[in-house]
C-alpha cells in the first residue's frame, strides 16, 4: 500500500519547527515527509508527486500568510493545507484562518497531537472508500455453503452488532483472520484501523511495551517514545492471533487492560483510556492448557464471551469446489492463464483430499496449478497432493485391499487429531501414541501431515 506523502513547507530561519514535524510524522510508518524551506520548491515537488497533504508554518507576517496561502492555493488545488501558527500571531491570521483551512496547529507543537490532526485527513480520505472496504472484507469474502458454515456466518452477522469479546477457535488454515475481518467491517468500526497482530511473533519481554507503548527512556534503548498496538487500534480492531503462545506474565498484563481497557504505557504513571475491540484467535483447545497450567482460567471466560468455532475443510466437503472455482478465478487470472480450466475429475480429486491444511492449503495448491501446469488441460495428474491409490477406485474389492485402504485412513485421521491434541509437539505425541518419534515423524511426512 502506497504511504501517505505528507510535504512539509517551513521558510523560517533554522525550520525547527518543520523539523520537529519530520521527526513527529517519521514515527508513523504509514506516512512519507518532505522537508522544504522554499514556497518556490513547492510547484517542483508536487509535478513530480503531488502530495496528499501540506504542512505550512505560518509567518507571523499577516501578508506573507496570504502570499504563501494564495500560492499553495494555486499550486496544489484540491489538496487539503494544515497550516501551524504561533499563538503570538496577529488576530487576523486568526480570524481569517478558518476560511482557509478545516484545521490548523498552534505551537508548542506535541506529536500525539500532530499525529492525531493529520490521521483525520488520511480518515476522511479512506472514509470514501469503506462501503466498497466493507462489501469486499465482509461476508462476501467468506465462501460456502455448507449448513455449519453458513449458520457461522450468521452468527457473525449478529456479533459484529455487539462488539462483544470474541474467540476465534479452529485449526491452521480455516480462515479465523478472515473471519475477524469481517467482523470488524461489518461493525461500526469499519472505518476504522484493524490491526491483526501474531502473540508468537512478539518476544515476552517486549510484550507490555509492544501492546502499550512506553516513554522515553523507560528502558536501555527507548531513545523515543513510542505509541503501542492499542493506540494505533485506536477506535477499531485488534485481532489477537496465536493467543496461546502468550506467556503466563503477558496474560496477566492483558487481563488487567480487559477488565476496563485502561493501560500504562511502560514508564509512565498516567493511566490512559482506550476505546478498541478485542478479537483472539487459536488452533488449540484453551481448556487443555488451562488444565496444565499453561493458560489462565480467568483470561479464557474474559476472552470467549462469544466463542466462534471454524469448522474443518474436511467437515464441508461440499464447499471445496466453490472455493477451488474461486480460487482458481483469482489466481488463474494473475498468472495469465485464463485457457485453463478445472475439469470436474480434478474437483472429485480435490473432495477426496482430507485437507489438513485446510482452506489455506487448497488455496496453496490452487495457484500452484495455475502457475506451474504447463499443457491446456488441468488433470487429476497434475494435483500436487497425495493421490489414493488406482485400486481404491477401481472393481477390485479384495481383502487386502480394503485392509490397506482402512488402514491408511486410520493412520491419517488418528496422527491428524494427536497432533491437533498436542500442538505439533512430535515428542508429547509420540509418547502417548507409544511409538518410536522417528516413526511418527514419517508418518507424518508421509500424509503430510502440518504440525
Amino acid at each position: 500500500m502506497a504511504k501517505f506523502a505528507i510535504l512539509i513547507l517551513d521558510e523560517e530561519p533554522g525550520f525547527q519547527l518543520g523539523a520537529q514535524l519530520k521527526t513527529f510524522l517519521q514515527s508513523e510508518s504509514a506516512y512519507h515527509t518532505n522537508l522544504i524551506d522554499s514556497l518556490s520548491k513547492v510547484a517542483e515537488i508536487v509535478n513530480r508527486a503531488s502530495p496528499d497533504l501540506v504542512i505550512t508554518v505560518l509567518s507571523t507576517s499577516v501578508n506573507k500568510t496570504l502570499e504563501t496561502f494564495a500560492h499553495l492555493r494555486a499550486v496544489c488545488s484540491g489538496t487539503p493545507i494544515l497550516p501551524v501558527v504561533r499563538p503570538d500571531s496577529p488576530p487576523e491570521i486568526f480570524d481569517d484562518l478558518l476560511s482557509w483551512t478545516d484545521d490548523f496547529l498552534v505551537t508548542p507543537l506535541r506529536q500525539a497531537e500532530v499525529i492525531a490532526r493529520v490521521k483525520r485527513f488520511t480518515v476522511a480520505e479512506r472514509k470514501e472508500t469503506t462501503d466498497h472496504i466493507s462489501e469486499s472484507c465482509g461476508l462476501a469474502q467468506l465462501i460456502g455453503e455448507d449448513s455449519a458454515f453458513t449458520a457461522l456466518k450468521r452468527k457473525i452477522s449478529l456479533v459484529a452488532r455487539s462488539e462483544s469479546t470474541v474467540l476465534l477457535t479452529g485449526e491452521t488454515g480455516t480462515g479465523k483472520e478472515r473471519c475477524a475481518r469481517a467482523l470488524h467491517y461489518l461493525s461500526r468500526r469499519a472505518g476504522k484501523p484493524f490491526l491483526p497482530v501474531n502473540c508468537g511473533a512478539v518476544p515476552v519481554e517486549l510484550f507490555e511495551s509492544e501492546l502499550y507503548g512506553h516513554q522515553k527512556g523507560a528502558f536501555t534503548g527507548a531513545v523515543a517514545a513510542r505509541h503501542g498496538l492499542i493506540a494505533e487500534a485506536e477506535g477499531g480492531t485488534l485481532l489477537l492471533d496465536e493467543i496461546e503462545t502468550l506467556s503466563l506474565a503477558a496474560q496477566v498484563k492483558l487481563l488487567r487492560f480487559l477488565q476496563d481497557q485502561t493501560y500504562y504505557a511502560v514508564g509512565s504513571s498516567r493511566p490512559r483510556q482506550a476505546n478498541v475491540w478485542i478479537i483472539a484467535s487459536t488452533n488449540v483447545e484453551l481448556p487443555l492448557m488451562i488444565k496444565e497450567g499453561t493458560f489462565r482460567e480467568d483470561l479464557f471466560y474474559r476472552l470467549a464471551v462469544i466463542r466462534l468455532d471454524l469448522p474443518p475443510l474436511r467437515a464441508r466437503v461440499a464447499d471445496i469446489p466453490l472455493l477451488a472455482s474461486h480460487f482458481w478465478s483469482m489466481h488463474a487470472a494473475r498468472a495469465g492463464r485464463t485457457d485453463l480450466h478445472l475439469s470436474q475429475q480434478v474437483l472429485d480429486e480435490l473432495c477426496q483430499y482430507p485437507w489438513p491444511g485446510n482452506v489455506r492449503e487448497l488455496e496453496n495448491i490452487i495457484q500452484q496449478l495455475a502457475v506451474l501446469t504447463e499443457s491446456h488441460n488441468v488433470s487429476p495428474e497434475d494435483l500436487p497432493i497425495p493421490r489414493r491409490q488406482n485400486s481404491t477406485r477401481s472393481n477390485s474389492h479384495s481383502f487386502a485391499q480394503k485392509k490397506a485402504v482402512a488402514i491408511e485412513e486410520f493412520e491419517r485421521n488418528y496422527i491428524t487429531e494427536l497432533m491437533r491434541t498436542h500442538r505439533g509437539n512430535v515428542t508429547h505425541a509420540a509418547n502417548e501414541a507409544k511409538k518410536d518419534r522417528r516413526a511418527l515423524g514419517k508418518l507424518i511426512k508421509k500424509y503430510q501431515i502440518a504440525k
